[in-house]
């Protein structure tokens, strides 16, 4: 190995979690217990590029909710949407900073930790539970999109049930959600790349169909908002929920080499870069296709189209859709099973983390005396004292299994319950990611850096948690009202 190598490798796990250079005491004293990795994996097989780190941050953000970006676009208008996207990147940029500083402070990368530094006991449950939620809600989403683009597609033959349709795709992913490590879905995540740039190149060739058949449509009133309060404020929590906070999920930093700050702050902002092009595009030419009669998911637009192109035996039309489709379906299925693995690997670190609590509570708390005297290497007092649970035996390899195939039922049994998914990516995108993604790092920057005089890096994070507190209690308060 050269000496460049070997340099190279120093830093990189220099980088990774290093406790004992943490700057603080506390934080340096502070000893990590199961459930406290956030079921991450610290010590990787497998080291993903820069590039390939920032391609998954994208693959993972433009999923179901890119087909609520009609609908956005519009309520916003053109220019509206655009400088909105502007605004979200800007918190989610600066939110990724403070995680990244987070790190270099404490020498950790987990949510767990920071919380359980920070909040103590109820931070640690509060932050767990919230992570739980959001995931398992996006997987529910994941799951009505499934349903509405296998629609589409019976359409063609016959007429299928929905939630048929859903338990379907299901079964298909069944065997796919028992990964045991993040680092085995990434290696089958450029096929949901692969589906992404085939569903978009797709959806622009129906765009210049329509613009070459004089179907294109463009008024002055489009480039500005036109919706209520209550409908522009639904779209944002829509939309920082189908975009703003994947780029802040520490498991995919975890994969990179070298895993510090700087080139964890570059996926970001590439991915960031390439994710509001493709985001904002989609949103626009949709909104150009079709105008202000949109006001549901794009799917639903889709699947119009194709039942008509069917009916006038429009071949190409037809063989478009169909590609964009099942080109959308390949797409999702990764990001459904990611959204999966994190919610089992949150709730099974939850469960740990519990169950250590109360074996803790059980062992006794004085220390037994050894009698010196007795020929015997220890008394009986202290053969008889409780063996430290291992973090492997807190719990079975059977019990998360179980867990996991729970998770799944709950997230299946969801999915055949909601149909219109902005209502739940607003209450996953004011809520629950707000908390998770732009309120929590805030508070841990705050108090890990309470020391330093970083008097404009504080001052940011104080408006990002005041904007992510706002979010949160106006939709409360919007929420009583039907206008």
């Amino acid at each position: 190995m050269s000496k460049e190598s070997e340099e190279y490798d120093l830093e990189d796990e220099g980088n990774v979690t290093s406790p004992e250079k943490a700057e603080d005491e506390e934080i340096r004293n502070f000893k990590e217990e199961p459930g406290d990795d956030d079921g991450e994996n610290r010590h990787p097989t497998t080291h993903n590029s820069m590039i390939f780190t920032s391609l998954l941050i994208l693959k993972a953000m433009i999923g179901a909710g890119i087909l609520n970006l009609p609908l956005i676009i519009k309520t916003f208008g053109i220019l509206g949407g655009i400088l909105l996207s502007i605004f979200l990147n800007f918190i989610a940029i600066t939110v990724a900073y403070f995680l990244g500083r987070c790190k270099e402070i404490t020498q950790r990368y987990s949510y767990a930790v920071y919380s359980k530094l920070t909040m103590g006991l109820f931070g640690t449950i509060l932050i767990k539970f919230s992570l739980m939620v959001m995931l398992s809600t996006l997987a529910v989403v994941q799951f009505i999109v499934f349903g509405d683009v296998l629609k589409g597609l019976s359409l063609l033959a016959f007429d299928i049930n929905v939630k048929l349709l859903i338990l379907l795709i299901a079964l298909i992913i069944l065997p796919f959600i028992f990964q045991k490590e993040i680092s085995g879905i990434t290696k089958i995540a450029h096929f949901g790349i692969i589906g992404l740039g085939i569903f978009l190149v797709t959806t622009i060739i129906l765009f210049f169909d329509k613009f070459f058949k004089g179907k294109i449509f463009f008024e002055k009133s489009m480039l500005y908002p036109n919706g209520t309060f209550k409908e522009l404020f639904t779209c944002v929590g829509g939309y920082y929920n189908a975009f703003g906070f994947h780029m802040v999920y520490f498991p995919y930093y975890l994969l990179l080499k070298p895993r510090n700050t700087k080139t964890m702050m570059k996926s970001v902002i590439i991915g960031i870069v390439l994710s509001t092009i493709i985001y904002d595009s989609y949103g626009i030419l949709f909104f150009l296709m079709y105008g202000n009669q949109i006001n549901d998911s794009a799917l639903k637009y889709l699947q119009t189209e194709l039942s008509q192109a069917h009916k006038n035996n429009e071949t190409f039309i037809v063989a478009i859709l169909v590609v964009c489709f099942l080109s959308f379906l390949v797409n999702a299925s990764i990001s459904t099973i990611t959204n999966i693995f994190f919610t089992k690997s949150h709730l099974i670190g939850l469960i740990k983390f519990i169950l250590k609590k109360r074996a803790e509570k059980k062992e006794p708390k004085d220390i037994p005396l050894v009698d010196m005297n007795d020929d015997r290497k220890f008394s009986d007092d202290v053969q008889s004292m409780p063996v430290k649970t291992k973090e492997d035996e807190i719990l079975s390899g059977k019990a998360q299994v179980i867990i996991t195939f729970a998770i799944y039922i709950y997230i299946i049994v969801m999915a055949l319950t909601f149909e219109k998914i902005i209502v739940l990516d607003s209450f996953n995108g004011s809520v629950v990611s707000n908390y998770i993604y732009i309120m929590a790092p805030s508070i841990f920057y705050l108090y890990f850096a309470r020391k330093k005089k970083y008097y404009g890096e504080k001052l940011l994070a104080v408006f990002n948690f005041l904007f992510g507190a706002g979010l949160i209690s106006l939709f409360f308060i919007l929420s009583f009202y039907k206008n």
